[in-house]
């Protein structure tokens, strides 16, 4: 089973998600969200060894990272289409690891909620990747033509530069069962 390793010392510093893990005298492993991120409470680093209690909180960040796509990429992707002279039918947030955004023909996006982690020139790369989609269904010459007079010809570098990042909070490890 593959579980994210958390630890006191994890932190994750994006535009739209922060976390940090901070001691202070709880019962329990207690998560407060404000504008700024997540801040953890934990009493004892031995929480840290508790597989349920790694599950929960891997459960936590993705609510708030739901929560912050919702609230910052959606009323983005939205005025992006506004823009463009394109209209979007639907917009869901999904859990999805495997890709960043979907686009159907019948103009629905799915956004990842990990869009959260991503530097703000990513996302936009992915909100305006998806938004082509609503014109040009497929990868072809037309499509990156389209899509990088939108990027200012910038396309294909912020393409490679995704493959930089992946759709997980951490590196995960293969715990033992």
């Amino acid at each position: 089973m593959i579980v994210p390793c958390y630890t006191p010392a994890t932190r994750i510093e994006a535009p739209d998600f922060r976390l940090r893990f901070e001691q202070k005298n709880v019962q329990t492993l207690r998560a407060e969200m404000d504008e700024e991120g997540i801040v953890c409470y934990y009493e004892s680093a031995d929480v840290f060894s508790n597989p349920d209690l790694q599950a929960w909180i891997t459960k936590t960040l993705e609510a708030f990272a739901r929560k912050r796509v919702r609230q910052r990429l959606v009323p983005r992707l939205l005025q992006m289409a506004g823009e463009r002279g394109l209209s979007v039918s639907q917009v869901k947030v999904s859990s999805a690891r495997g890709r960043w955004g979907s686009c159907s023909s019948r103009g629905n996006i799915n956004l990842s909620l990990y869009l959260a982690l991503l530097p703000r020139h990513l996302q936009d790369y992915v909100l305006q990747h998806e938004l082509t989609h609503l014109v040009e269904m497929n990868h072809g010459p037309r499509f990156w033509s389209m899509l990088d007079g939108v990027l200012h010809g910038k396309a294909k570098s912020l393409q490679r530069e995704m493959r930089s990042y992946n759709t997980s909070f951490l590196n995960h490890r293969r715990q033992a069962q």
